[in-house]
């Protein structure tokens, strides 16, 4: 119905999609990104816990199983930035890509 009437006054299928539905998905779309990126970095970290030999997921068990609490929580603490700067940055990007929506 809208696509019927927008092209009615004029407007072709790609500046419809251009100026209209694409900027109307835009906030969607980011919000999906932010949570991907979130769940890749949680499944990241959990896949390390199982089965890696190095990485943040592992020196937090190995450090666990070895009492090494200090190394542990300079661990979480590494991570828990890396999520932190991973959210500041999606934040900023979609506050640029969505400039003209409200907050």
């Amino acid at each position: 119905m809208v696509i019927r009437s927008a092209r009615a006054m004029g407007a072709r299928r790609l500046d419809l999609f251009r100026r209209v539905i694409l900027p109307a998905t835009v906030p969607s779309i980011m919000t999906g990104v932010r949570l991907g990126a979130t769940f890749s970095i949680l499944m990241l970290v959990v896949a390390e816990y199982v089965g890696a030999k190095a990485g943040l997921g592992a020196l937090v068990i190995n450090s666990q199983y070895a009492f090494l609490i200090p190394k542990m929580y300079a661990a979480i603490v590494v991570l828990a930035l890396l999520g932190l700067t991973t959210n500041a940055v999606l934040v900023r990007l979609q506050r640029r890509a969505t400039r003209w929506k409200e907050s």
